[in-house]
Formats: structure tokens, sequence, C-alpha cells
């Protein structure tokens, strides 16, 4: 039984892994199915667009946008992009914690499962709403590329602004699209948030990928759930580095927990891609191949894997 068991464990995380790594593959697909038909990726910016064409902070994902391109097509159509995705954000940003409610024309949806969207190996909370698929919002920690934020943004799904394939002028076989993060631990009062799966309240400003990561180290100490984001991943239907975006300021499964400023809807904050699989995590890149990265590579690859427009060796 003690040379069995172990045998048998490492089998099926092995079958675990492919099938995540069929999810990721068929999301990249639909990715690029979306590209086909819209000329960009889907949008993962705070804005939707009414039959009007007026824009407002709807805070739909990525994989909202994604449904009729992975066989969810009424799912999709039930949808009312005409409205925000919680009560009074319906012309304006949402409140700061959404998870307390739901805007009743897309309550039904929001609460749907799918399966494509969840990564086997992760036996944590929200299976049935999450979340473990993530798109690269870039490296830094701001939603755009500024002077002071030069290393955000530069991701294929930034949150300011949407991307199509010229402008991956790194390679679409050089540029992660999608990677995995756990889900949250859904910690209550009196326990103390677990680093591999919550975000930390960030007690330091950051302006790059090397500042937030030092910011999230000041911040990674013992901390009460109460003050944390616990919920991490809970939803597939929002956007946001909270639950369906990450980015590449440290390396898979780093050691640093995560860790957010607070105080906008999304936060700018540290979403670092993490799995439950032994030694790193599975990522899509924009020429829909998938592969598997380990927890040690290094900082500059991995950083230069999440700029679509770095002109950044990866070799």
């Amino acid at each position: 039984m003690a040379l069995i068991l172990p045998a048998a464990q490492a089998a099926r995380e092995s079958a675990k892994r492919v099938s995540c790594a069929n999810n990721l593959r068929q999301l990249a697909l639909g990715m690029n199915s979306y590209h086909e038909s819209h000329g960009s990726y889907p949008s993962a910016a705070c804005t939707a667009e009414t039959k009007k064409h007026q824009l407002y902070f709807g805070l739909y994902s990525i994989h909202a946008r994604l449904l009729p391109f992975i066989e969810q097509r009424p799912l999709y159509n039930s949808i009312n992009f005409s409205v925000g995705t919680w009560p009074p954000d319906t012309f304006k940003v949402g409140a700061k914690d959404m998870t307390g409610g739901m805007n009743p024309l897309n309550q039904t949806v929001a609460g749907t499962a799918i399966g494509l969207f969840l990564c086997p190996s992760d036996g944590g909370m929200f299976a049935e709403t999450g979340n473990n698929y993530r798109g690269n919002a870039g490296v830094g920690p701001s939603l755009s590329t500024f002077i002071a934020t030069p290393d955000s943004g530069n991701g294929i799904f930034p949150e300011a602004e949407t991307i199509s394939a010229r402008l991956i002028t790194d390679g679409l076989s050089q540029t992660i699209a999608l990677s995995e993060r756990v889900r949250g631990s859904n910690m209550g009062n009196g326990q103390e948030l677990d680093p591999e799966r919550d975000v930390f309240p960030r007690l330091a400003p950051a302006q790059t990928g090397d500042q937030l990561v030092t910011a999230c180290l000041i911040s990674g100490r013992p901390t009460p759930a109460s003050e944390g984001f616990t919920t991490s991943g809970r939803y597939w239907f929002w956007t946001g580095r909270e639950r369906t975006l990450y980015v590449h300021a440290q390396t898979p499964n780093g050691s640093i927990p995560d860790c957010s400023y607070g105080g906008m809807t999304p936060a700018m904050d540290m979403a670092t891609a993490r799995s439950r699989h032994p030694g790193g995590v599975q990522a899509a890149f924009a020429d829909g191949s998938v592969r598997f990265i380990r927890s040690g590579i290094s900082v500059a690859i991995w950083r230069a894997f999440g700029t679509r427009n770095g002109s950044d060796l990866t070799e």
C-alpha cells in the first residue's frame, strides 16, 4: 500500500493536469474565435456597450464575452448587457465589495456553474460559481500604461483597453493569454488569511511590478480574514484581478502573498498565477498552445511572457 498509494495519487494528478490543460486550450480556441469575429480579443475593460453605444462601467468579464464561443450561447443570450452587474452600477462604478449583491436581471447567469472554468486540481470553495482561469493583464499594478506605471496594462487583457493581435508585437507564441489561480479560502472572522489563496490589504503604494512585489511582501504578515479578501475567484461573471484577471509581477506560485490596495473597482493589486499542480501552472499562449510553466522560471522570462509589446527575450 505504501508503494501503490503515491503512484495512484500521482496518476490522478496527472489526469487532472491533462484535463486542466484541455480547459485552457478550449478557452484559448474560444478567445481566438472571438478575435476572428470581432477583430479583437474579448474586453476585460470595465465597460459594456448598450444598444445606443453608450459606454458605462458594467464590469463584465472576458469569460462572459466568451460564452458564445465555448458552446454557451443560450447562457450568453440570457445576459442583459444594458445594465450593470451589480444593482447600483448601471451607469457608474459599483460598490467596493460586490459579492453581497447582484443585479437581479443577471443573477441567474452569474450563479451558473461552468465546468470549463474550474481546474479539477483545486478542491477549494466556490465551485458553484467560481473560476480558476484568468486573463493576463500585464505586469504592474495599474490599469494602464503611463510614464509612472511603465509595466502596467501591457498584457492581452488590460482593464483600460481592448487588444487585437496586431498589438502583440512580441509574437503570439511568446505571449501568455491565460493562466491559473486557486480560488479563495472564504475564511471567516477569527481566522487568518490563507497566504496561498487570499489577498492581503496592501500597506504601501506601488507603481511598477518590482514595487508591487515589495509592497505585498510588507503586507504579507498574519492578518485576520475580516481585513482581507477571501473570495478570490468566487465569480467568473465579473472582470478584475479579484476574480478573472492576474498579473506577472512575481513567478507562478510565488512565496509572497497577493495584496490589494483596495478602494477601486476593479482593484489595483497583485494577483499571481497559482495552482494545485505540483511544481507550476498551466498557461495558454495567444497562439492557442498550452504549456506547463515551472514555478522556478526566472522572473525576467516570466515577465517577458506576460508582456505583449516589451521586445523582451523569452529564451
